[in-house]
C-alpha cells in the first residue's frame, strides 16, 4: 500500500477520452489533491521537491504519430513508500514501464523495476520482475540505510539461460522471501509450456542466497 501525496496541482496534459493516459493523469490528479506533499504538475512536467537541493523535474514526452521510432515517456506520481520516505513515480514508455523510487532527502533515484515488498520489520525491500527478452526480468534485494537504498542481492538470467522468471509469494520471515519461479520449456514438456516451483531467497549472515525449495511441476 501506498500513502499519496498531494497538492494543489495544474491539470496534466490533455488525453484522449478513455485511453490509459487519461487514466494514468486521472489516478495521479487524485493523488496530487489530497493534504501532505507540495508535488505539483505544469502540463508534461512534474515536481518532486526535495529536503536538499532544487526539486526533481521530470518532463514527460509525448508520442511523435509521424515518427514512432522516437521515444516517449509519461511521468506520473503513484504516491510515497510506506515510510514516507520516497516519491514513487512510473514512468510509462513506449514498450513497457519502469518504476522509480525517489528520495525525499536528496532527490536520489532508484530503478525499481516493479512493485516492492517490504520485509516484516522494513528493513529489507525485495522486487520481482518477470519479462522474459523485453523489460527487466528477476529479483532484486535492497537493504534501508539512513535514508538511503542499497543493493544487496541481484539475480537476473543471462540470455543464454533457459527463460526464468520469478514472482513474489510472501515474507516467511524477516530473512526469507518465499517466490514463486517459472522455467520455460518445450511443449512436448508440459503442455503449456512452462514448469513451475517454489524459491527461497534467505539471508545468511550479510549474504543473500536464492535456491529451489521444491520439485518442479507441469503447468496445466
Amino acid at each position: 500500500m501506498l500513502f499519496p501525496p498531494s497538492s494543489a496541482v495544474a491539470s496534466g496534459p490533455a488525453a484522449e477520452e478513455g485511453s490509459d493516459e487519461q487514466f494514468r493523469a486521472q489516478a495521479e490528479a487524485e493523488v496530487l489533491r489530497r493534504p501532505g506533499v507540495s508535488a505539483r504538475r505544469d502540463d508534461l512536467r512534474l515536481f518532486l521537491p526535495v529536503a536538499k537541493g532544487r526539486p526533481v523535474v521530470l518532463d514527460s514526452q509525448r508520442p511523435d504519430p509521424s515518427d514512432p521510432s522516437l521515444p516517449s515517456v509519461d511521468f506520473r506520481l503513484d504516491g510515497l513508500s510506506p515510510d514516507g520516505q520516497f516519491y514513487v513515480v512510473r514512468a510509462t514508455l513506449s514498450a513497457g514501464s519502469e518504476l522509480l523510487w525517489i528520495s525525499r532527502a536528496d532527490g536520489t533515484r532508484y530503478e525499481m523495476h516493479g512493485n516492492v515488498n517490504p520485509s516484516p520489520d522494513g528493513r529489507f525491500l525485495v522486487v520481482t520482475h518477470a519479462s522474459p527478452g523485453a523489460e527487466f526480468n528477476g529479483v532484486v534485494l535492497w537493504s534501508r540505510e539512513d535514508g538511503r537504498l542499497v543493493e544487496r542481492y541481484r539475480f537476473q538470467p543471462t540470455p543464454e539461460q533457459t527463460a526464468i522468471s520469478f514472482r513474489f509469494m510472501r515474507w516467511r520471515d524477516a530473512d526469507t522471501v518465499e517466490l514463486a519461479q517459472f522455467a520455460e520449456v518445450d511443449p512436448s514438456t508440459c503442455d503449456l509450456g512452462t514448469l513451475s516451483s517454489t524459491a527461497l531467497l534467505s539471508r545468511k549472515a550479510e549474504r543473500w542466497i536464492l535456491r529451489s525449495a521444491s520439485g518442479q511441476r507441469c503447468d496445466r
